[in-house]
């Protein structure tokens, strides 16, 4: 039961992060081309923007590490491209519904770095299965993770208002 709270909990912190931390109609840009903003962010060298770039690299990357583990451990039996094809679909979702309503920048290098965090949270949950070798042992080590983050996702939630 803990499992499925935190992960309910750290789905709401997505959605609030990504969807409802800015007014509709606040932004909207769309980037097709791979890579460019990734690009964009290496070779400025405007001030301030290596705060930014940072910030948007790593985070989307660390924001779907927790999905590539909670997918993983949700579709235990599945392999790495169903895996992925989900993790890949949440954040394609994201980006056009982040379009559709200008409530941010959709972005291709977004569902490149989401799918990166996906990856890494999809090997670590591989890891630990080989580690503990039984079912049992990796829902225990679940809810163990889980009941530890819980309060970051309150913290995340509750606490740190989101304005970007």
């Amino acid at each position: 039961m803990a499992i499925f709270a935190v992960f309910a909990l750290y789905a709401a912190f997505l959605l609030k992060l990504l969807l409802f931390s800015r007014a509709p109609g606040s932004e909207r840009s769309i980037n097709l081309i791979p890579f460019a903003s990734i690009a964009e962010y290496a070779f400025s060298h405007s001030p301030g923007t290596e705060r930014v770039a940072f910030a948007n690299v790593v985070g989307n990357i660390l924001i779907f590490i927790p999905l590539g583990v909670y997918a993983s451990w949700l579709r235990h039996r599945a392999a790495a491209r169903p895996t992925m094809f989900t993790v890949a679909s949440v954040s394609v979702a994201v980006e056009i519904i982040q379009g559709v309503f200008a409530v941010g920048a959709s972005d291709i290098d977004d569902v490149i770095l989401n799918c990166v965090g996906g990856l890494i949270g999809m090997l670590a949950f591989w890891l630990l299965s080989a580690i503990l070798r039984k079912r049992s042992r990796e829902r225990t080590a679940m809810a163990v993770f889980s009941v530890l983050s819980m309060p970051v996702w309150v913290y995340f939630f509750f606490i740190i208002r989101l304005r970007m």
